[in-house]
């Protein structure tokens, strides 16, 4: 029989934790499309399992930022399956140039969740969202983006990243 550590090195970076509530919720909402579309339940266990693999993988090098927006979108289509009655996501926009751009694995995906669970939390009914890279950050946009009332805030992805030699 193997055995497997559970100890981390000192020093050793650990991977952001993922909220357990969260990972029950996702796999709620599939086990609920099973009789009625059992084909989008497979989607959401899949993208459930790209999701965890890309939070809990053990390396923490930089990684591009169109790696970090793919993570997003991932973790997006997640949440719409949790909330389809509420979430409208528009697609996040090509990040042209700084595509290549060094960042921290989940940084953008944990600031764009503490700030999407916020809005859910305050506010009822549908929560339209668009999100478009700009410069350094991500721009998330809650609400229409052409509407006087939307809420707007920039996610920076400028942090000192060593890339190792």
């Amino acid at each position: 029989m193997e055995e497997f550590s559970t100890q981390v090195a000192p020093g050793a970076a650990c991977p952001p934790p993922v909220s357990a509530h969260f990972v029950n919720n996702v796999l709620a909402a599939a086990a609920s499309y099973i009789d009625e579309d059992p084909d989008y339940a497979r989607d959401v266990l899949a993208e459930l399992g790209q999701f965890l693999s890309y939070r809990l993988r053990n390396d923490r090098a930089p990684v591009t930022l169109r790696q970090e927006l793919d993570h997003i979108a991932n973790y997006l289509r997640l949440q719409e399956a949790r909330f389809p009655d509420r979430l409208e996501i528009t697609d996040i926009a090509d990040s042209g140039s700084s595509a290549g751009a060094l960042v921290e694995p989940g940084r953008l995906a944990r600031d764009l969740d503490a700030a999407l669970g916020q809005r859910l939390r305050s506010d009822a009914g549908p929560c339209p969202i668009t999100l478009l890279p700009r410069g350094d950050g991500l721009q998330v946009t809650f609400g229409p983006p052409d509407a006087a009332d939307a809420d707007t805030l920039m996610l920076s992805f400028v942090r000192s990243v060593e890339v190792p030699r």
